[in-house]
């Protein structure tokens, strides 16, 4: 089961996965605006310090889907992978 977050606004990612935090384990942000990929990565790396219990974030922009896990986040190269990942 996924928690929905639909992301409009350029700084609502962060506090759209702290909202989620008790809700789900794991959650699908659908992001209908252009989204700074260094925000977003530092904002999911920052969900998964905080919360332990998250499993995934999934992530759907336009015909991407994007999963992301907590072994992903805490690899030392995990910028360069997601902005390689969300940006092509």
């Amino acid at each position: 089961m996924y928690d929905l977050k639909t992301v409009f606004g350029k700084a609502s990612v962060g506090q759209n996965l702290i909202d989620s935090i008790g809700q789900c384990n794991r959650i699908l942000l659908n992001i209908t605006t252009e989204y700074s990929t260094r925000s977003l990565a530092f904002d999911i790396k920052k969900f998964f310090e905080i919360n332990e219990k998250a499993i995934e974030v999934l992530i759907f922009k336009g015909r991407k889907h994007i999963s992301v896990n907590r072994t992903m986040v805490f690899n030392g190269a995990f910028l360069f992978n997601f902005k390689r990942f969300y940006e092509r």
